[in-house]
């Protein structure tokens, strides 16, 4: 033995456990209908995926924070420059991901 140490400490921080939860598993995935505290899965059920939906990530997103865009409230979808919701495809501006604590991908 040479006397050193085999490595540096590990910072307690690190040693509790599991990572941080992404806020959007607090509520229900509208998408593959995954219970709240649960991780989304394929439709089938069989396989259970790392990161949340994109749809559970907007549902979240929306029940959650004021969009800094568009300036609607919480549980109300975003609205383009006419007033108009938003489509399906991007029913979030992406200012409102970031007031609701969406973690940086």
């Amino acid at each position: 033995m040479t006397g050193r140490p085999r490595s540096a400490p590990m910072p307690a921080s690190l040693r509790a456990g599991r990572p941080p939860r992404h806020p959007a598993l607090t509520i229900r995935c509208p998408h593959c209908a995954a219970a709240e505290n649960q991780r989304c899965t394929t439709r089938s059920g069989r396989v259970t995926k790392t990161d949340p939906h994109p749809a559970r990530q907007a549902a979240h997103a929306i029940a959650t924070a004021v969009c800094p865009t568009c300036q609607v409230l919480q549980t109300y979808p975003c609205r383009d420059n006419h007033g108009n919701e938003l489509p399906d495809s991007s029913p979030v501006h992406p200012a409102r991901y970031t007031e609701a604590g969406r973690p940086a991908a």
